[in-house]
């Protein structure tokens, strides 16, 4: 997409808008606050600390992904992961507790004409629908650091268990303090080992933060 073309302008100026609207009126912790925006875009040439299209390259999960299925991003900030899941998925849900991010999103989304995504505002603990789905997104973001998370780590996998159809996918990314602790992370292994099977574990690379270029990504089946 050409970074010279004026519609495009605009939506990069609306973004920022809210990003700036976000950074004065937010109260909580916000990602990649230097950089504006925690995931970047090539679709509509927006750099970010985690570059969208590279991040589902790397997932290398393109085998779970068909038109027949729904999903479910959780805590999916502004969106632009969701946004590409689309382009794979029959429909994509994201949950997002803050609203300048869902504006960030839902701008995008108009921007993009995609008819097949929806982001709701809300906690995950508040997140209430009638769907199951096919495929639920929890990358790095099982416990928060900007203090809006309540649910214990067997009660966010318990929640999920109960959003994912029999024989849906997981993939759960690990959140920074997990990647390199083994003592912190295997208790959260062996309750989702307890839960789900376990069908793929790798490392990917990561952009942000930059003391954390690695993550722990998983695949786990509902059986």
């Amino acid at each position: 997409m050409n970074e010279k073309d004026p519609e495009l302008s605009q939506l990069h100026d609306r973004l920022k808008h809210h990003i700036n609207e976000q950074k004065s009126n937010w109260n909580s912790f916000v990602y990649a606050q230097q950089m504006g925006f925690y995931q970047g875009f090539d679709e509509i040439s927006l750099p970010g600390c985690r570059p969208t299209e590279k991040r589902l390259e790397r997932y290398d999960i393109a085998k779970y992904l068909t038109k027949e299925k729904i999903a479910l991003d959780i805590g999916c900030n502004c969106g632009f992961f969701v946004l590409h899941l689309s382009k794979f998925l029959k429909h994509v849900d994201g949950v997002e507790i803050n609203p300048y991010l869902v504006n960030v999103g839902n701008d995008t989304k108009k921007f993009l004409n995609i008819g097949n995504v929806d982001f709701f505002t809300s906690r995950f603990e508040d997140f209430s629908t009638n769907k199951k789905y096919d495929v639920i997104f929890s990358l790095a973001n099982d416990n928060t650091i900007d203090g809006n998370t309540e649910f214990s780590f067997n009660e966010y996998v318990q929640k999920i268990q109960s959003l994912l159809n029999k024989n849906g996918h997981l993939m759960f990314e690990t959140i920074s303090p997990d990647t390199y602790d083994p003592k912190q992370f295997e208790p959260k292994r062996r309750l989702l080992e307890d839960r789900f099977t376990l069908l793929e574990e790798k490392m990917v690379k990561s952009e942000y933060p930059i003391n954390v270029p690695e993550r722990r990504f998983l695949v786990f089946e509902k059986s």
